[in-house]
């Protein structure tokens, strides 16, 4: 399994579901909303986050390979948020514009941040930062 990457200082919890068939998208839904909750996230946004990362493991099920959704705090400053990331090898030399232009329009409502790391194989990452109004 890969490890989870991010541009963030990670935190806990850290947290990983494979994805090998339509069944695994609901325990990623129910791990994404258990993370969520140990970082203080209100029941709508631990939906909300559920959500996003069910989608992402939705798209990423559909190339038809087993992957590993990630899912771990992180800290910007004085920032903190839910990182739901999985690493998509297929995305390599496919426009990174495209992609996030896609992503965007597909879960830009359900996440605060959503980026494609590049190297050394693309991984999709979203964010969600927690706030006051998301407690």
């Amino acid at each position: 399994m890969s490890e989870a990457r991010s541009p963030y200082k990670m935190r806990p919890p850290v947290m990983q579901v494979r994805v090998e068939d339509s069944m695994d998208i609901m325990i990623v839904r129910d791990t994404t909303r258990r993370a969520a909750g140990l970082l203080g996230f209100s029941p709508a946004h631990r939906a909300q986050l559920a959500s996003a990362a069910a989608t992402l493991a939705e798209l990423v099920l559909k190339t038809g390979e087993a992957h590993t959704v990630h899912l771990n705090g992180v800290i910007d400053g004085a920032r903190t948020g839910l990182q739901i990331s999985s690493e998509t090898p297929w995305l390599a030399g496919v426009s990174a514009n495209n992609v996030l232009i896609a992503l965007k329009s597909k879960m830009g409502d359900l996440v605060d941040d959503i980026l494609l790391e590049r190297e050394p194989a693309p991984v999709i990452i979203m964010i969600m930062w927690l706030n006051e109004t998301r407690e």
